[in-house]
Parts: structure tokens; C-alpha cells; sequence
């Protein structure tokens, strides 16, 4: 019987002996959100955007994105992909492992590679050119400042100049119950643990409810921000690529 996107997942993470928990822990993707992908219950998750995100995240983790299957479906901008057939099921069979599979796969280990030198590039650059802008853009120490609102402005300006999303990372220095909404979806609702670090992102903006809030710090797009709270008590914020909202 033709195999679904979510069995062809799942058959390459349990070929590679790994469970749900590991390949959670290991690439930052909510263990919910696995179960969905790998039970073909996408239609789930209200967003296409997130939803391709998250299987172009998954199959990248595992190895597969040039499964028939998961390319047919990331072209297809989201669209259930076709199932493939059975004599691609039984060719694909289990993969290789030691040297062997590394030189049968050379091609695509370098275009990977290379894919992240190319990346590691451009961030670089990104972050030289922010530098340069930020250092261009804020008045010397020197200068009179007549007002706060000044320095705030900007600081936005710079701020938004290299990011077009947010990006929210929470540092945890006891155990704090967490829901995580990114743009009105939940990512994340469970327990984070003393001494955990997560990052979330998303468009537009993230909803943050934490229990025990005088246990966690958090920084948006890089940077810290002021967030403070008492321990044990239960505070909601919601956070733009501009701040903290309220």
C-alpha cells in the first residue's frame, strides 16, 4: 500500500532507531507536532506556513528532504503530497550506514555543507552590516539627548532594519509551567525545566504564559529584555519584534 508523507517520516526516524523524544530534544521541534506530521494530521495545524515549516524542519533533521514524497509535498507549497508507490517503498528499503552510505550520499552531504557555510556567510554579514548601521545611527556620547523617546526610536529603527520577524529565547532558572502561541497557534505547553533554554519565532508576534514567572529571563531578537516577575507568580505577555507589548 502507497506510503503517506507522515509514514515515510516515520519510517526513516524509526530506521534510524531514534523515538519522538530524541528527535525533539535534538531538533527543537515540539513533540506534538511530530505525532501530527507523522499521523497525517496536518489539516491541524491552522497555518500552512508553520505546517511546511515544521516538515521542511523535520525531513531536513532526518535526512529525507529528497524523499519523492517530501519534495512532491514542499513544492507543492504545503499541499498533501501524492503517495509514493510500492516498488519506491520496497527500492528504498533500510539506509546504509558506515563509509558506504557516506560515498553513496557525497553529493548530498557537500550540497549540505555548503548550504551552511553559505548560511553561516550570510548571517555574518547581516550581523557586520547591523553593527555598522547601528553605530551610524546612534548619536555620539557626547551629543545632548533631549529625551528618552529619542534613544527609543532609534533603536527601533536599527532593530527593525535587520529583522522582519521575532524571535523570543526563555531562560529558565527553576521549573515554570509555559504555553507558547506563536501568531495565535501553540507551539509549546508543558514544563520547562531549571536551567532550560528554548527560541521560539514567528511573523508577527508570540504569547507568552508563564506560571512561575520570577523564574524565567527572556531576550528578544538577541537581545535582553525587561521582563521581571515574582516566584510562583503567573504572568502573560505578548511579544513583537518591536517589544514587549503590555
Amino acid at each position: 500500500m502507497p506510503d503517506s508523507l507522515g509514514k515515510i517520516l516515520k519510517r526513516i526516524r524509526e530506521s534510524k532507531h531514534l523515538s519522538i523524544e530524541e528527535v525533539s530534544e535534538r531538533s527543537r521541534i515540539p513533540r506534538n507536532i511530530i505525532s501530527t506530521i507523522e499521523e497525517d494530521r496536518l489539516n491541524e495545524i491552522k497555518s500552512g506556513f508553520y505546517a511546511k515549516s515544521f516538515v521542511k524542519t523535520y525531513a531536513s533533521f532526518l535526512g529525507a528532504v529528497d524523499e519523492p514524497g517530501v519534495k512532491a509535498y514542499l513544492s507543492a507549497g504545503g499541499q498533501p503530497a501524492k503517495p509514493i508507490s510500492d516498488a519506491y517503498t520496497r527500492k528504498a528499503g533500510a539506509p546504509q550506514i558506515g563509509f558506504s552510505a557516506v560515498t553513496k550520499h557525497r553529493k548530498q552531504i557537500a550540497a549540505v555543507i555548503m548550504s551552511i557555510f553559505a548560511l553561516w556567510v550570510l548571517f555574518a554579514a547581516i550581523v557586520w552590516a547591523g553593527k555598522v548601521i547601528k553605530k551610524k545611527a546612534i548619536p555620539k556620547k557626547t551629543e545632548i539627548r533631549k529625551s528618552a523617546d529619542i534613544v527609543k526610536e532609534t533603536k527601533k529603527e536599527v532593530f527593525d532594519l535587520k529583522y522582519d520577524s521575532v524571535e523570543l529565547e526563555v531562560f529558565a532558572s527553576d521549573n515554570t509551567l509555559l504555553q507558547v502561541t506563536a501568531d495565535k497557534e501553540i507551539i509549546f505547553k508543558g514544563v520547562l525545566k531549571k536551567g532550560s533554554k528554548e527560541t521560539w519565532k514567528a511573523k508577527k508576534e508570540i504569547k507568552l504564559e508563564a506560571g512561575n514567572s520570577g523564574a524565567i529571563k527572556i531576550n528578544i531578537n538577541g537581545k535582553p529584555a525587561g521582563f521581571s516577575g515574582k516566584k510562583g507568580e503567573k504572568k502573560e505577555i505578548t511579544v513583537t519584534k518591536d517589544g514587549i507589548k503590555n
